[in-house]
């Protein structure tokens, strides 16, 4: 019955409306106001992307795609494993009037040719991307040298939360089979495969915007309070970790 009832988050997308993005929303990733509450209003705010040539990996519907490009990127190439997702990528960035700037790509990341980009971006992509050392490589290939990689991706440090999460009676998002959050050997193994590295961290009551979605922000806003805390990383939910390549 459990798998029978489960979202599928992949299906969710697909039956996605796409529309023309609003100016307000324009605005909002133009002017990133919110980028020490919000991950990828904090990507927006510090990785440079005007001018750069940028991998979007697995692009869903192409809202990252079509951001990016708005934010002035030279050429964004948007890779994702499924056709309708790309056509759904392709008709946002015709509506959006960036279709110039946007490419598609089929296929997985070990089996299409790259494209040599200045900037990696991958929005929780990698947690349904196991074993990572498979994935990873791959992907870096793409990478020039002194390029950026940045990843929005879902984390759990300690065992327990998640468990107490998880036996709450707070519901899940859409699940695809074999996700699961990145772990610590997980954000290890990925740092290790650059120069440098750093993580920033959100959302330590992000689940409490599934009971009162308007208390959003307000969850938000504490969550900064409590990361301000030495340690209180280890409860984040979120995390954007950025490499130098």
């Amino acid at each position: 019955m459990e798998a029978v009832m489960k979202l599928e988050a992949t299906g969710v997308q697909l039956k996605e409306e796409v529309t023309r993005t609003s100016e307000n929303i324009w605005a909002r990733y133009r002017e990133n106001r919110n980028w020490r509450i919000y991950p990828k209003e904090w990507v927006y705010k510090n990785i440079a992307l005007e001018g750069k040539d940028v991998l979007d990996f697995g692009c869903g519907t192409g809202e990252i795609a079509t951001q990016i490009a708005f934010l002035g990127a030279h050429r964004v190439y948007a890779l994702d494993v499924n056709h309708g997702l790309l056509d759904l990528t392709r008709r946002r960035a015709e509506l959006d009037g960036l279709a110039d700037r946007v490419t598609m790509v089929f296929g997985k990341i070990g089996e299409v040719e790259p494209r040599p980009v200045d900037v990696i971006v991958v929005n929780k992509v990698l947690h349904h991307c196991f074993p990572l050392e498979n994935v990873m490589p791959a992907l870096l290939r793409w990478l020039k040298p002194g390029g950026t990689f940045v990843a929005i991706e879902p984390v759990v440090y300690l065992k327990s939360l998640e468990w107490l999460r998880d036996h709450s009676l707070i519901p899940n998002g859409p699940l695809d089979e074999g996700e699961r959050k990145l772990r610590p050997e997980d954000m290890r193994y990925v740092a290790s495969l650059f120069s440098e590295s750093q993580t920033h961290h959100f959302r330590v009551l992000g689940r409490l915007s599934r009971i009162w979605p308007k208390g959003d922000r307000l969850y938000r806003q504490i969550d900064r309070l409590i990361l301000s805390v030495p340690m209180a990383w280890r409860f984040a939910g979120t995390a954007v970790f950025v490499g130098r390549y």
